[in-house]
């Protein structure tokens, strides 16, 4: 119940700070690095701090969950975070270490990760990251999994989507790309979402191409069931008899993944994300419906020929 309420309450933030201009949403108090104490650093294990006080107040409300805790890294952690940042693509790297002001490990987080931008006193563009530390223990399979079958009310061994990417990576190589992502959209605006404030020009971005706005693809790519379900147990749910529809829907659309078409900002970071698993590691996002026990649709991300629109913006990324 609580969940629901947050949404319903989210919703209605969301349209009221998308309603301000964007110098009355840079003067928020979340808005300003000072907000989060200390001061920049480059260097990447110095960027981690502690997950308290405003930082943990903010995404608290945020989520309107009051049970996270902060975790501090041990050595091998912060070995396997080194080492998994190592793998970005290298315009990722420099992104993250020149623009992420702040990175908190948090316990009890029932997502992988979240990023916002703010700004410092010179109105400089910064970046603050959350991420889930579950993700450094789950695999990819398992974590995707986890994510796919929440937007249903009801899933079992014999009725539920199956993943299958990588058992061998943890799930913190999906989450660390995706949220690097958002950092790199966040500083360099590829897709349109400074011109969701109030009185913002609107440009000719390619993301128009595909939706109308922040949260609705462009009717040739809009389902009606796309505004019934959330992710994570955040609001509503659907019934699993749905599922085929969904895969039907998502094959024949630009977005990666369902996940991806919920917004443009996660329709970017998830394209990249899954462009660069394969690219660099061979991995595919394959999904398999389950309805009683027997394999009923198939959806590969490798064989959906219409996201290969982004294969130009996510090379251009990704190389350097």
């Amino acid at each position: 119940m609580k969940k629901l309420l947050f949404l319903a309450v989210f919703m209605l933030l969301g349209s009221l700070l998308f309603s301000l201009t964007i110098e009355e949403y840079k003067a928020l108090p979340y808005k300003k690095t000072e907000f989060y104490g200390e001061r920049f650093y480059y260097n990447l294990l110095d960027k981690v701090r502690v997950f308290e006080g405003n930082s943990k107040q903010f995404i608290s409300d945020f989520d309107n969950y009051y049970e996270y805790k902060n975790h501090e890294l041990t050595a091998k952690e912060k070995d396997f975070f080194t080492e998994y940042f190592s793998y970005l693509p290298q315009k990722l790297q420099d992104c993250f270490l020149n623009h992420v002001y702040a990175v908190y490990f948090v316990e009890g987080m029932w997502y992988g990760g979240l990023t916002n931008f703010i700004y410092d006193e010179k109105q400089n563009r910064y970046s603050i990251v959350y991420f889930n530390i579950d993700t450094f223990y789950y695999n990819l399979d398992d974590w995707m999994e986890y994510r796919d079958n929440s937007i249903f009310t009801k899933t079992d061994a014999n009725n539920k989507i199956k993943v299958e990417c990588s058992k061998e990576w943890r799930a913190f190589i999906h989450v660390l790309i995706h949220e690097s992502a958002h950092v790199y959209d966040y500083i360099n605006s590829i897709t349109p979402y400074m011109e969701t404030f109030d009185g913002s020009p609107k440009t000719n971005n390619i993301y128009y191409q595909y939706w109308q706005n922040m949260y609705q693809p462009v009717k040739k790519y809009d389902d009606k069931l796309l505004s019934q379900f959330s992710y994570y147990y955040f609001g509503n749910q659907i019934s699993f008899s749905k599922a085929m529809l969904l895969f039907d829907y998502l094959s024949t659309t630009p977005f990666s993944t369902l996940y991806g078409a919920k917004n443009f900002l996660d329709d970017f970071a998830e394209t990249l994300t899954f462009y660069y698993l394969k690219k660099a590691f061979g991995l595919d996002y394959k999904i398999t419906c389950i309805e009683n026990g027997k394999d009923k649709a198939t959806y590969s991300l490798t064989d959906n020929k219409n996201v290969t629109v982004w294969n130009e913006l996510c090379k251009q990324i990704t190389e350097y």
